[in-house]
């Protein structure tokens, strides 16, 4: 299942300028805290997103963020976009699991690296949509 998700968000998200977001659970409202993993360690990521909220290492909610840069997208069907625009070469992820199983997706494309306002951005939308408000 997990396999089938990361293939359809490379086939129909990973090129695009807009953040994609699945809420897989359809009858889960809201949970009340998280645990951050990110992986690979990343500073940048860990800061900004503990700025942000307190999380909780004995949450059963993981909270596994992601980035990667210098990334090309292959795709002949995206030629005139590349030549054209400012074509995505980033991206940043935020997902949500309980027990290995995925609850939440956020992910974005970039034109350049992640800043800590993306990073910031994409918490604040999962927040929104998601976290209790406490």
């Amino acid at each position: 299942m997990k396999v089938l998700l990361y293939i359809f968000v490379f086939l129909f998200g990973a090129c695009s300028d807009t953040a994609t977001v699945t809420k897989f659970d359809k009858n889960l409202k809201e949970i009340q805290c998280l645990n951050l993993v990110v992986f690979p360690p990343d500073k940048l990521l860990s800061s900004a997103l503990t700025e942000l909220y307190k999380f909780e290492e004995d949450c059963e909610y993981k909270l596994q963020v992601s980035k990667k840069s210098a990334i090309v997208c292959n795709s002949n069907q995206n030629a005139p976009r590349k030549t054209l625009s400012n074509f995505p070469s980033a991206f940043i992820r935020l997902d949500i699991y309980k027990n290995k199983k995925p609850i939440y997706s956020y992910y974005k494309d970039l034109t350049s690296a992640p800043t800590k306002e993306d990073i910031q951005r994409g918490f604040l939308r999962l927040k929104d949509d998601i976290l209790m408000k406490k």
